[in-house]
């Protein structure tokens, strides 16, 4: 079955030598994710809400809480922190070769960190848990299509984090199965959450995945038995989600990893790109007149409609390519703070230029997706002048990667208001030593403190 196959795959892939160059494929991976996670412990609307529950059941116990310098039980408390790993939006993408699916490895960094510190693993435990994460959430998203039949994209996150999970908590590959199959029964993720108004549920897909998934895994742990056959079974979960001919086979490209320059939906990113490089070229923006995108038809699906020119939380912002291009073009930039509530009535402008701009399916450009993620756009000022950009891929995509430095950068930036410039160097220093390091004391210390 399966489910057999994978927990056993989970089991050796967990103990298995990696070679240095993937070890740094995962650190590159953990800092820019860090990063992410950093920049959304500015919003203390999120914090707020997680200082609420967790006041309604305190445990001193048990997991911390990030941004609140107070424990909660386990499950509450992955859930609110795994929020936090994609609040921001600044979550890597992969996009499978096939065409299928896609997913956020970067997600698994906010549960692995929750999960060591909670169990007490060493650094090279954490790069053992990121592999087998980071290849699973791949893998499954290789395997698996669920938006075509109108399932969140993080349905699968259930399964392969009961495994992530399992093997953090040194499940057997007895239990290993059944986990998957408890999780499989604590209900399926549909797509409302991405339809029409998109509101800040979009950010809490994957978390509430990993919280039924961490209690699956102590139901498995405890001895509980779910249903066999839950992938391919009579009314297996395969029934419901389009799905590839095999899984694991070939293995994810892990290299293929989109990494995040702009805090916004991936779709989004080539176009804020060439957003910012035109309004380097125009003096004022209010001379703008109207402003045309061609893009292909996935990014159109995933950021652009009627609900996309009237976004109502920051999950609706990041995901609209209208709001994302008005900003660049205004503000010649990308920041967190231009996604909060408010951004539009102190920046005018930006309000102004948005029903100024229409998108448009380029057939060309849909063709290339997901080998390419181009985009085209046109600004007409008033005066009649015409100023075009082509960009076939955004920065941080593998054709055009983001350097280590740039990274680096990245964390420095998304810290500042957490440790001063010394405290950020020497964290990302000792990560890129993790495996030498005896705990993870020191990487989640910043992200423990209250900051509300």
């Amino acid at each position: 079955m399966l489910e057999e196959k994978l927990a056993a795959y989970v089991a050796e892939t967990a103990f298995s030598e990696m070679d240095e160059q993937k070890v740094h494929i995962l650190k590159r991976n953990i800092l820019d994710s860090y990063a992410g996670i950093c920049m959304s412990l500015k919003d203390v609307d999120m914090l707020g809400k997680f200082d609420a529950m967790t006041s309604l059941t305190p445990a001193e116990k048990g997991l911390a809480v990030w941004g609140l310098q107070r424990k909660a039980n386990t499950s509450n408390a992955v859930f609110m922190n795994t929020i936090l790993g994609r609040r921001s939006d600044l979550v890597n993408t992969y996009l499978p070769p096939n065409g299928m699916g896609g997913c956020h490895p970067s997600d698994n960094v906010s549960l692995v960190l929750s999960m060591a510190d909670w169990l007490k693993k060493s650094g090279k435990d954490v790069l053992s848990l990121m592999h087998v994460a980071y290849l699973l959430s791949c893998s499954f998203t290789d395997y698996y299509h669920p938006e075509e039949s109108s399932y969140d994209h993080d349905t699968p996150a259930l399964f392969y984090l009961s495994l992530t999970i399992g093997c953090a908590m040194g499940l057997s590959v007895a239990q290993l199965t059944e986990a998957q199959r408890i999780a499989g029964m604590l209900g399926l993720d549909i797509n409302q959450a991405a339809m029409g108004e998109v509101t800040d549920w979009k950010h809490c897909t994957y978390a509430s995945c990993a919280m039924r998934a961490l209690h699956a895994v102590k139901m498995a742990y405890a001895g509980f038995q779910g249903p066999r056959d839950i992938y391919d079974g009579e009314a297996g979960i395969n029934r419901f989600l389009p799905h590839a001919g095999s899984i694991l086979d070939p293995p994810p490209d892990l290299e293929s990893i989109v990494f995040k320059r702009w805090p916004a939906l991936v779709f989004c990113q080539t176009p804020i790109d060439a957003a910012i490089e035109i309004a380097g070229r125009i003096n004022d923006p209010e001379a703008i007149d109207r402003v045309l995108v061609h893009t292909y038809k996935k990014a159109i699906e995933e950021a652009d409609g009627e609900a996309a020119y009237r976004p109502v939380s920051r999950a609706g912002r990041t995901h609209s390519l209208p709001y994302c291009v008005a900003a660049a073009l205004v503000k010649k930039t990308i920041e967190y703070e231009y996604f909060n509530d408010d951004f539009l009535e102190k920046e005018e402008a930006v309000a102004r230029l948005i029903p100024k701009i229409a998108v448009a399916e380029d057939v060309h450009m849909t063709r290339t997706y997901p080998d390419g993620s181009p985009c085209r756009i046109a600004v007409t000022l008033k005066n009649g002048e015409t100023i075009r950009l082509d960009r076939d891929f955004p920065r941080g995509d593998p054709h055009d990667p983001l350097t280590d430095r740039e990274i680096e950068e990245k964390v420095e930036g998304s810290m500042s208001h957490l440790v001063n410039r010394d405290v950020a160097r020497s964290i990302i220093g000792r990560v890129w030593e993790l495996e030498k390091e005896g705990s993870i004391d020191w990487l989640v210390a910043p992200l423990k403190r209250r900051v509300l």
